[in-house]
C-alpha cells in the first residue's frame, strides 16, 4: 500500500465538482440527521430525568459541601443510604469508581435540587462541546462542518453522556486544549493541563510514558507538577484518609478491571474477554470455557504489553514534523482507550479527538478513501451494539459480545499502519534498529512483571467458591448476613434499591419493602424476630418486621428514630444502633419488647459519643457492647458498658473491624485489614489466641455465626468486583 505522503493530488475536473458538491450536501444532511437524533434521543431525556450517574457525582458534592467524611462515599449502602436521606429519584447509587475530584465541576450547582442541577450541568456540557469543536478547528483543516460531523457520529457516546450526566465531555475538552497547546509548543501548560484531565478520570495521566517515549521533558515535568498539585488539593480538601483508600484500594481494583462488575461483556475490553473466558465465577461468570486463573494471569499481561510496546515502538519513530506530531497524540489517545479494562461507551466521547486528527491527517496527505474507512470504522465503534438473537455469552460465544473491541483492533491496526508508513525508512530498517531490541527488552519486563503481580493477585481468590451459602446468577451484592431459627438473612442489591433476602432451604425471598431501602437485619434468639434499618427521605429509623407465611406483605413496627445498623442482644431485650452527625456515628442503646409486635421500649441511652465514629457493633451476652472506631489514623476494637465506660482492646493490634459474638460468648469475629486487604479472623475474648480464617487480595467483612459458634457466614468480594461481597461459609476449627 502507498504511503499517505506520496499520494498524488488528482486533477479537479467539472465531473469532480460536481461529486464534491452532492458530497459536501451529503454531508451537511448526514450532520443534521445526527443532531436532531442527539436532541431526541439525548438531550431531551436527559433534560427531564436524572438517569445513572449524574446522581452519583450530585450526592457526593453535597456531602462534601456538609462536611462528611468523604472516604464513606466508596461503601455502597452508606452511599446509599445517603441518596435516600436526600430524596434522590434514583434506584441505585455508587461513587465506587470514581475520582475525588470529580465532584469539584458539580460542587457550584449541589444546592440546588437535583434535575435543577442536572439542567445546570447539561448546558455547562453544551458549552464544553462547542469550546471542543472550536479548538479542534482551530488545530485540523477540517473546518466546522467536518469537525461537527466527526463530532456527532459519536452520537452514542454523546448520548449515554448526556443521559448519564457524565464528566467525559470536559475531559474531552481538557483533552483537546492540552493537544492545541502542545501542538502550538506550549508543552508546560498542556501537561498541567492533562493533570486536570487526569484528577476528574485517570487516564490522562498516563500521557506522562507517551511524553518521556518522546523525549518531551516540558511537557513532562509540567504533567508532573499538575498531578502533584491535584494530590496536594485532594489532600487538603478530601483529608488523608480519603486519599488513602482511594490509592489503596479503589485505584489497583479500577486499573485491573475489578469495580463494577468485572465479567460484565458491555465493557467489551480485553481484560473483561480474557476473564469471561477463563475465570469462573458462581453468580456472574459460571459459564467460562474453562476456570484457568493462570492462563488469564499469563494472557493478560501478555496481550497489553505487547499491544503498548508495538504501539509505543511505532509512535517513537524520529519523525519530527507537525503532521505526525498530532498522528502520534491521537494514536496514544486510542492506545489508552483500547487498553481501558472498563470502557463504558460515554468513555469514546474521547475517541471525537482521535478521529479528528486522523481525519485530518489523512485528507491531507490526499489518502482520501483511506479517510472514509477511518471514519466507518470510528463510526461504527461509537454505533450501537451488535446483537445476537438466542445467543448467550457462555463459552466461546463469549467472543461474539465483543464486537466493539474487534473494531477497535480493527481502527488500531490502521493506525500503526500510518505511523510505520509515514516514515522514509523502508519496514525492514525499522525492525533492524536498536529500537527493537529497546522494546522487545520492554515488553519482556512488563510480561514478566505484569504475570508475577497477577498471579499474586489472584492466588487465593476463588477458595471460597465451594462455600458460597447462596448462589443467584446475575447477582452483584449481598451483605450483613444474619441466622434466624430457620433461615439466613441479609441484605441483597435489587434494581430499584437495597432489600432484606431471607434464604431457606435452598431458597431465596425477597421480604417485600415498605419504601426507601433496608439495610442490615437483626435477629433475637428467643423470639426470632427480626429488626432492620429503613431509610427514606425522612431518615433512617429501626423498625421490627413481620412477615406473614405465603403473604406478600410487610408489617413493620417502628422501635427507634434516626437510628441506624440495629444490633439486638441474644435474650432479645437490648437494642443498640447508630446515630449519625454529618457522617460520624455515636453508638446508643434501648430496651425492647420480648414479644413481636408487643414493643415497650425503653429511652434510648448514649453509649459512645460521635467522636469515636462507631462503624459497627456486637452484644456480648451480659449486654456490653465490643464496637469498632477508628482514632488515630487507624480502626480498632472497643469494649463499652451501657453506662458510657469505654476501653479499648488491646488486641488485635491490625486494623479491626465488624466484630461479632459468638453465641457462647467465648470468641469474637472481626475482620482485620493489612497490606489493603481484609480478612476474617477470630479471637478468644482474652486475647490469647487468634486465627486468620479467609485469604486472598480481596476483602471479606460482617461475618456472622451459626448457633452452636461452629462456622462463620461473611461476605467476601474475592473474584467479584470491589466491595460487590457474595456470601460464603468457613468452619472455625480450635
Amino acid at each position: 500500500m502507498q504511503a499517505p505522503g506520496n499520494m498524488a493530488h488528482p486533477a479537479q475536473t467539472p465531473e469532480s465538482l460536481r461529486h464534491f458538491s452532492w458530497g459536501v450536501w451529503a454531508e451537511r444532511l448526514l450532520l443534521a440527521l445526527l443532531i436532531v437524533l442527539f436532541i431526541v434521543s439525548g438531550f431531551i431525556p436527559a433534560w427531564r430525568h436524572l438517569n445513572s450517574d449524574f446522581p452519583n457525582y450530585y450526592l457526593a458534592a453535597r456531602l462534601y459541601r456538609a462536611g462528611f467524611p468523604m472516604e464513606r462515599v466508596y461503601e455502597w449502602t452508606w452511599f446509599q443510604r445517603q441518596k435516600d436521606y436526600v430524596g434522590i429519584d434514583q434506584g441505585l447509587v455508587s461513587f465506587i469508581n470514581l475520582t475525588l475530584p470529580s465532584v469539584l465541576p458539580v460542587t457550584p450547582w449541589s444546592s440546588l435540587p437535583p434535575l435543577e442541577a442536572k439542567h445546570r450541568w447539561l448546558l455547562a456540557n453544551l458549552v464544553f462541546l462547542l469550546l471542543t469543536a472550536f479548538l479542534l478547528t482551530r488545530i485540523t483543516t477540517l473546518g466546522w462542518e467536518r469537525v461537527a460531523l466527526v463530532v456527532f457520529l459519536a452520537l452514542i457516546p454523546l448520548r449515554n453522556s448526556f443521559l448519564s450526566g457524565q464528566m467525559h465531555v470536559l475531559v474531552l475538552l481538557l483533552l483537546t486544549f492540552a493537544a492545541w497547546l502542545y501542538f502550538r509548543r506550549s508543552s508546560y501548560f498542556a501537561g498541567i493541563i492533562l493533570a486536570i484531565a487526569a484528577a476528574l478520570k485517570v487516564y490522562p495521566a498516563l500521557f506522562l510514558i507517551f511524553f518521556i517515549v518522546r523525549k518531551q521533558w516540558r511537557a513532562a515535568a509540567g504533567l508532573v507538577l499538575g498531578l502533584s498539585g491535584a494530590v496536594a488539593i485532594s489532600l487538603y480538601i478530601f483529608g488523608r484518609d480519603a486519599c488513602l483508600l482511594y490509592v489503596r484500594k479503589v485505584l489497583p481494583a479500577s486499573l485491573r478491571g475489578e469495580m463494577i462488575d468485572p465479567y460484565s461483556t458491555a465493557w467489551n475490553s480485553l481484560t473483561a474477554l480474557l476473564r469471561r473466558l477463563f475465570i469462573a465465577e458462581p453468580d456472574l461468570n459460571p459459564t467460562p470455557v474453562a476456570h484457568l486463573p493462570w492462563l488469564y494471569a499469563l494472557l493478560q499481561p501478555l496481550a497489553h504489553g505487547l499491544i503498548f510496546v508495538v504501539f509505543m515502538w511505532a509512535i517513537s519513530s524520529q519523525t519530527r514534523d507537525e503532521s505526525s506530531a498530532k498522528l502520534e497524540w491521537a494514536t496514544y489517545l486510542f492506545l489508552l482507550l483500547f487498553l481501558s479494562s472498563q470502557p463504558a461507551t460515554y468513555h469514546f466521547v474521547a475517541l471525537i479527538l482521535t478521529s479528528v486528527l486522523v481525519l485530518d491527517y489523512l485528507l491531507a496527505h490526499q489518502h482520501t478513501i483511506l479517510a472514509g474507512f477511518a471514519t466507518a470504522i470510528y463510526a461504527l465503534i461509537c454505533g450501537p451494539t451488535i446483537q445476537f438473537p438466542r445467543v448467550s455469552p457462555t463459552g466461546w460465544y463469549n467472543l461474539l459480545f465483543f464486537p466493539r473491541l474487534a473494531l477497535m483492533a480493527i481502527f488500531g491496526a490502521l493506525l500503526l499502519w500510518m505511523l510505520v508508513a509515514r516514515s522514509k525508512e523502508s519496514l525492514r530498517e525499522n525492525l533492524n534498529s536498536t529500537s527493537v531490541v529497546v522494546a522487545a527488552s520492554a515488553l519482556i519486563i512488563l510480561v514478566v512483571v505484569g504475570v508475577i503481580s497477577t498471579e499474586r493477585h489472584l492466588r487465593g481468590q476463588f477458595e471460597n467458591y465451594g462455600t458460597r451459602v447462596v448462589t443467584m446468577p446475575g447477582d452483584l451484592f449481598a451483605s450483613d448476613p444474619v441466622f434466624s431459627s430457620d433461615s439466613v438473612l441479609f441484605i441483597g442489591m435489587a434494581r430499584d434499591g437495597y432489600t432484606i433476602r431471607r434464604l431457606r432451604s435452598g431458597s431465596v425471598l425477597d421480604v417485600p419493602r415498605i419504601g426507601g431501602d433496608w439495610f442490615h437485619p437483626a435477629v433475637s434468639e428467643p423470639t426470632d424476630s427480626v429488626w432492620a434499618e429503613q431509610a427514606s427521605d425522612q431518615g433512617s429509623r429501626v423498625v421490627r418486621v413481620l412477615t406473614a407465611p405465603g403473604h406478600a406483605t410487610t408489617e413493620v413496627t417502628p422501635e427507634a428514630l434516626d437510628a441506624q445498623e440495629p444490633v439486638v442482644s441474644r435474650d432479645g431485650t437490648a437494642l443498640a444502633f447508630l446515630r449519625a452527625v454529618n457522617g460520624r456515628n455515636s453508638l446508643w442503646v434501648q430496651e425492647v419488647g420480648a414479644q413481636v409486635g408487643a414493643s415497650d421500649p425503653g429511652v434510648a441511652r448514649e453509649v459512645a459519643g460521635a467522636d469515636y465514629d462507631v462503624r459497627e457493633a456486637s452484644f456480648l451476652p451480659d449486654h456490653r457492647l465490643i464496637f469498632s472506631s477508628r482514632r488515630n489514623g487507624r480502626f480498632a476494637l472497643y469494649i463499652a458498658t451501657q453506662s458510657g465506660n469505654i476501653e479499648e482492646l488491646k488486641r488485635p493490634t491490625c486494623s479491626a473491624r465488624y466484630p461479632a459474638v459468638s453465641p457462647d460468648g467465648l470468641w469474637i469475629a472481626f475482620s482485620c485489614e493489612q497490606q489493603g486487604s481484609s480478612q476474617i479472623h477470630v479471637m478468644d475474648l482474652e486475647g490469647n489466641k487468634e486465627l486468620q480464617l479467609s485469604h486472598g487480595d480481596c476483602n471479606s467483612i460482617s461475618s456472622a455465626w451459626t448457633a452452636d459458634s461452629k462456622r462463620l457466614i461473611y461476605a467476601t468480594d474475592c473474584g467479584r468486583g470491589f466491595g460487590l461481597t457474595a456470601l460464603a461459609e468457613v468452619s472455625i476449627s480450635r
